[in-house]
C-alpha cells in the first residue's frame, strides 16, 4: 500500500511537473506570438511610413520632371533665338556700321551668360553648331563646339582691345580739340581785352 501511494504522490508530482512544463512553454509561445504581432505592426506602420516617403519622393520626381519640360519648351526656343542673334552679330561685326553694335550684343551676351546661366545664353562657339550635333552630348559635338568657342574668345579680345583704343584715340582727339580750342578762346579773349584797355 505504502508503495501505492508512493507510486500515486510520483504520479501526480509528475504530472504537476508536466502541466508546469506546458503553461510555462504556452506562456513562452505567447510571448513569442506577442512580439512577433508587435514586430509585424512595427513593419506595417513603418511599410506604411516607407509607402509614404516613396509617394513623397514621386510627387517631387514628378514637380521636377514637369518643371523640366516648361524649361524645355521655354528655355529651348529663347536660346536657340539668343544663339541665332549671336551668330548675326558674329556676322554683321565685320561691316563698318555693324561693328560697334555686334560687338557689344557679343559681350553683352557674355555677360548674360554668366549672370542667368547657360540654360538661355549658349556658351561662345556653340551658336554655329546645327541643333543634332549640339542636341546630341558627345566628344565630337562638344570638340567642335570647344574649338570654336577658344577662337571666338580670341578674336572677341582683340575686338574688345581694338574698340578700347579706337575709343581711347578718340576721346585723345576731343580732348586735344577741346583744349586747343580753349587755349585759343582764352588767348583771343586776353587780347581783347588788352586791346580793351589800351584804348581807355
Amino acid at each position: 500500500m505504502a508503495n501505492i501511494d508512493e507510486r500515486l504522490l510520483a504520479a501526480s508530482k509528475a504530472d504537476k511537473q508536466r502541466q508546469e512544463e506546458m503553461s510555462y512553454r504556452d506562456q513562452l509561445r505567447q510571448e513569442k506570438l506577442g512580439s512577433a504581432d508587435k514586430d509585424r505592426q512595427a513593419d506595417g506602420e513603418s511599410g506604411s511610413l516607407r509607402q509614404r516617403v516613396q509617394a513623397a519622393r514621386q510627387a517631387l520626381n514628378l514637380k521636377e520632371q514637369a518643371k523640366k519640360k516648361l524649361e524645355e519648351k521655354v528655355a529651348a526656343p529663347a536660346r536657340a533665338g539668343a544663339s541665332r542673334v549671336l551668330r548675326g552679330a558674329w556676322k554683321i561685326m565685320f561691316s563698318v556700321v555693324g561693328f560697334l553694335p555686334g560687338l557689344l550684343y557679343v559681350n553683352l551676351h557674355v555677360f548674360l551668360r554668366f549672370v542667368l546661366g547657360d540654360k538661355l545664353f549658349c556658351k561662345l562657339g556653340q551658336e554655329w553648331l546645327p541643333k543634332q550635333i549640339s542636341s546630341v552630348s558627345g566628344a565630337p559635338g562638344d570638340m567642335a563646339g570647344k574649338t570654336v568657342g577658344i577662337v571666338e574668345v580670341m578674336v572677341l579680345l582683340m575686338l574688345d582691345l581694338i574698340a578700347f583704343l579706337i575709343i581711347l584715340s578718340i576721346i585723345t582727339i576731343i580732348v586735344w580739340i577741346a583744349d586747343s580750342l580753349i587755349f585759343k578762346i582764352w588767348s583771343a579773349t586776353a587780347k581783347a581785352w588788352e586791346w580793351i584797355f589800351v584804348w581807355n
